[in-house]
């Protein structure tokens, strides 16, 4: 008997497993199929509907279900939300049908059929918008309501009105009424929908003004705190002031975190008098910064860059900053003492010193500079300056029968006042614009009797212009334009001579290797052209850009231009196209131009890091 049990029980065991097995299978299949079903509910508008009307719609509609529950609740709110979607846009008189109709039982496909006819919509009858307390009479609110968009006769349209009640709420608290409300603010439709009255009641309340500005201990000069300050206690409070000083505090980077947040309002009724007191929590940065770099462009091939900073070294907030960089052609050192003068960014007297190495295309020179200046930055940026400059070259001439006339080592000083303006302007990307123009202007001089070993005066200007003519379309443009005035017997320092050719200058030609040139040797048989610089310039570019996507985009371009003498005009130019990368820190140009010099033309790759302004 217990051999037949345990038989018998094994069996009922094995009929049992195989039910729930089939009933498992079953609830698979049927939970299956519901979520397929549930994924293939479309939605089809039919009737004469606006573009507007069809994405509101579908706005309100929200996006389809994906469980049997949600669509069961989808379906049965439909018809609310399309009455909702309709009158928001003044729709109020319309006849909705709604079907659901399955389109294929085995795809467990359907479709939610809305028939919609518009009738007229409701206009607006009247319209008033008063704005009562302080802002009646500020005429960033009367501007606001001189363009409002809501005119009787319209469409009544909820989407405008909310903007206006969003609108005049923004506008009060950028302007500082903090204790505005709206008194009234409603829409009445008429019985038969066919009209409505808008009414809006703003009370801005009284206009707050800036109070104290409090700052934690902090080792600066409390004017130069103040210098940083946009706005003077007792002045109207803006939103635009309150983050500019933000702004101006992080860009002197003495601090490492700038928290400027709003303290308890003050308000005097009795004397009409309210204000808000604003807090500041700054924390110092880093006495020591250092960075180090690596880079590579085919002008100076890689290059190795070491640098030091110290954002803040006394209370009176002087900084310095020291940087290395090192290539084959041209490497350099830099040093830079600056003192505040009236502001810590915008007012400064600088103390430079700049070492150099430079490996012209046919001759070497190194220099040392000692210069001191004053720059001023509002709308243009200008620094006054006077520097002391020494530079020694040699030319690349032939070893065997060397050009006498140019084969001694040259050495030459010069005390060189001048002043230089610049102003960039750019919508977009600061790395990647979609507009902006930089112009660039640069004076300066040197005179035999005034501590210099011959004299000169020299002009030069630079400009970038960028434009997007349509999406995806740039237009990329630059020019630049010199003169030097000098006695023809004197011979003038490499380094202040005008050179083309390059990365960023006429393509399609190595590194500064367009200019006037001398014979590299007596024997005219023997004699090559040794580049040596020239007195006058001209170089103009054009470039189209075709953007690919957010990464990627093609240019074409042709650069060209002149650097020659006086009474002397020898141009060049190339044409070429390139791929550029759009990295986070610039674009990644591959250039390849095709320079063009009489008869002598050839291929070149430039491979650059940066943005064009």
């Amino acid at each position: 008997m217990v051999l037949i049990t345990s038989g018998y029980f094994n069996i009922r065991m094995v009929l049992i497993y195989k039910k729930i097995k089939i009933l498992t299978v079953i609830l698979l299949l049927f939970s299956f199929t519901h979520v397929v079903y549930a994924n293939n509910l479309t939605v089809k508008l039919e009737g004469k509907l606006p573009k507007a009307v069809h994405r509101n719609i579908h706005s309100y509609l929200g996006k389809l279900p994906t469980t049997e529950l949600e669509r069961s609740a989808f379906i049965n709110s439909a018809k609310g939300n399309i009455n909702k979607a309709l009158q928001s846009l003044g729709y109020y008189k319309a006849d909705i049908i709604i079907i659901v109709k399955k389109i294929s039982v085995k795809k467990a496909t359907s479709q939610l059929i809305v028939t919609i006819t518009l009738h007229d919509p409701t206009l607006i009858s009247n319209i008033d918008v008063s704005i009562i307390g302080d802002a009646s009479d500020d005429i960033a609110f009367i501007a606001l309501m001189k363009n409002n968009d809501i005119k009787q006769g319209d469409k009544l349209h909820h989407g405008k009105y909310e903007t206006l009640k969003s609108n005049l709420l923004s506008l009060a608290l950028q302007h500082g009424y903090f204790d505005s409300s709206f008194i009234e603010n409603s829409i009445t439709i008429n019985a038969s929908y066919d009209y409505a009255d808008i009414k809006i009641t703003f009370d801005s309340g009284p206009r707050y003004r800036f109070g104290d500005v409090s700052f934690n201990d902090f080792d600066l000069d409390t004017a130069l705190l103040s210098s940083l300050t946009p706005f003077k206690q007792g002045e109207f409070y803006s939103a635009n002031d309150f983050h500019q000083l933000q702004y101006q505090l992080q860009s002197t980077q003495y601090f490492s975190n700038v928290n400027v947040a709003h303290a308890q309002k003050i308000q005097d009724e009795t004397n009409n008098q309210y204000s808000i007191p604003i807090n500041v929590l700054l924390t110092p940065a880093k006495s020591h910064q250092l960075d180090f770099g690596i880079g590579y462009a085919t002008d100076t091939r890689f290059r190795l860059s070491a640098g030091w900073r110290t954002p803040r070294i006394n209370k009176h907030g002087h900084f310095q900053e020291t940087k290395i960089e090192y290539s084959v052609l041209n490497p350099t050192g830099k040093f830079i003492y600056s003192i505040p003068l009236s502001h810590p960014k915008n007012d400064i007297l600088q103390f430079k010193l700049t070492v150099e190495n430079d490996d012209f295309a046919d001759l070497t020179t190194k220099f040392y500079s000692v210069q001191i200046g004053r720059q001023v930055s509002n709308i243009w940026n200008r620094q006054v300056y006077i520097r002391l400059h020494q530079e020694a070259w040699e030319y690349d001439l032939d070893e065997i029968n060397p050009n006498i006339i140019w084969s001694e080592k040259d050495n030459v000083q010069y005390l060189i006042p001048g002043v230089t303006w610049s102003k960039t302007s750019r919508s977009g990307s600061a790395l990647d614009p979609s507009a902006g123009f930089r112009q660039t202007y640069n004076i300066e001089g040197a005179h035999l009797k005034a501590g210099s070993d011959n004299s000169f005066f020299r002009v030069h200007g630079r400009w970038s212009y960028i434009t997007t003519l349509k999406t995806n379309h740039r237009l990329v443009t630059r020019a630049e334009l010199g003169a030097i005035y000098i006695d023809r017997d004197a011979e003038l320092a490499p380094s202040l001579r005008f050179y083309a050719g390059g990365d960023q200058s006429i393509r399609g030609f190595a590194y500064q290797s367009i200019g006037s040139t001398i014979p590299s040797s007596s024997d005219p048989n023997k004699a090559v052209p040794v580049t040596v610089g020239g007195t006058r310039l001209v170089v103009a570019s054009i470039e189209y850009q075709y953007y690919l996507n957010d990464k990627w985009r093609l240019a074409l371009f042709s650069d060209g231009g002149s650097v020659t003498n006086k009474d002397e005009f020898e141009p060049v130019y190339s044409i070429g196209s390139g791929i550029h990368y759009l990295s986070p820190v610039g674009a990644v140009k591959f250039d390849f131009a095709y320079g063009i010099d009489n008869d002598d033309k050839g291929w070149r790759i430039h491979i650059t890091l940066g943005a064009e302004l």
